[in-house]
């Protein structure tokens, strides 16, 4: 590591920070939040964690800007001032704030040093994730050995998370139009056919939209031997149909993937992951142990069949995550009701 640069990193971070809760305008807030995100991409990866900087910044530095940025076009860009008791306010929020540190400070005292080689997780835990890995699951990437084998359970629970925390968005966004029920919405229908009538960037996502799906599918292919995998990978794969979504206008990305397909994408994801350990289960094995696998993948071993299952839970994850990106954006663009402009 180079600690002038940690340095300078950590002090732009802490800048970024102070200015998005400082900021009038929600809309330069979220701007400034996005580059606080690959100010923390760049220093996870001077610090060595390519896979955490990978993730932050497909979905910190990118969709989840863009996510902040539609829910503030679709409310106001500017907050009420409050005639009273705002300094009071801030002062007990400086204060919190304050406590809260000097708890964390205390704390710190009790962690091992920075790769201190004779902390418990050294000594145990890590020592066997490092010299085993490559014995155990033919995965020269420790950190997808460790998430979709070692602690699979915990990835598959994740997934299912995600699925459910999307799943609950859209339900909140949603708006079912039409037919004149107890689910219509009075007022005009959101119209998704007015798009942005630019020449240039529409073109240029045209043509950028093919090369970001083809690395999406790359990354996801190869997260067990490389940083990546399914989470970063769907990500990118999301953001892809996003760019379409913006550059043209959300009539281009739903006739390219509805909102039907993204559930029915969102369920498969969840069900080829869990589906995996069915199937070790009913090969005589536990729960996602992919050595079981080896009974059905011809010319693979009981630890090549590891890596095996590892790309089969990845893909898994990857349209998943892919599906809830696209259906949460949709929604937000178009305050729940992009069916009515259809």
């Amino acid at each position: 590591m180079i600690w002038q640069l940690d340095l300078f990193i950590l002090g732009m971070i802490v800048v970024c920070a102070l200015a998005s809760i400082m900021v009038k305008d929600l809309m330069s807030a979220a701007i400034i939040f996005g580059a606080y995100s690959f100010l923390m991409c760049l220093l996870w990866t001077e610090m060595g964690s390519v896979d955490v900087a990978f993730t932050e910044a497909p979905v910190g530095a990118g969709v989840g800007t863009v996510f902040f940025i539609a829910a503030v076009f679709r409310t106001s860009r500017h907050v009420s001032r409050r005639s009273e008791g705002r300094l009071g306010m801030k002062f007990l929020g400086l204060l919190g704030a304050f406590m809260t540190g000097l708890l964390l400070m205390t704390g710190v005292h009790d962690f091992p040093g920075w790769a201190d080689p004779n902390s418990p997780a050294s000594q145990h835990v890590s020592t066997y994730y490092i010299t085993k890995t490559i014995e155990d699951t033919s995965v020269p990437n420790i950190v997808t050995s460790v998430l979709a084998d070692y602690r699979g359970f915990d990835t598959m629970f994740e997934t299912a998370v995600i699925f459910t925390a999307g799943i609950a968005v859209t339900l909140i966004l949603r708006r079912l139009g039409g037919g004149g029920g107890s689910h219509s919405v009075s007022g005009p229908a959101y119209t998704t056919t007015a798009g942005y009538p630019d020449t240039i960037i529409r073109f240029i996502s045209r043509q950028l939209v093919p090369f970001m799906q083809l690395y999406a599918l790359y990354v996801v292919a190869h997260g067990h031997h490389s940083p990546g995998g399914g989470f970063q990978g769907g990500v990118i794969l999301g953001a892809s149909f996003i760019l379409l979504g913006i550059s043209y206008d959300l009539k281009t990305t739903l006739n390219r993937i509805s909102e039907r397909a993204n559930i029915a994408l969102g369920n498969l994801g969840v069900l080829i992951y869990a589906g995996i350990g069915v199937v070790c289960l009913l090969l005589g094995a536990n729960f996602l142990d992919y050595s079981a696998l080896s009974k059905l993948l011809p010319g693979a071993t009981e630890i090549t069949a590891r890596s095996h299952g590892m790309l089969g839970i990845e893909i898994g994850v990857a349209i998943a995550v892919m599906a809830i990106m696209v259906s949460i954006y949709v929604n937000l663009a178009s305050h729940g009701k992009h069916d009515e402009g259809l």
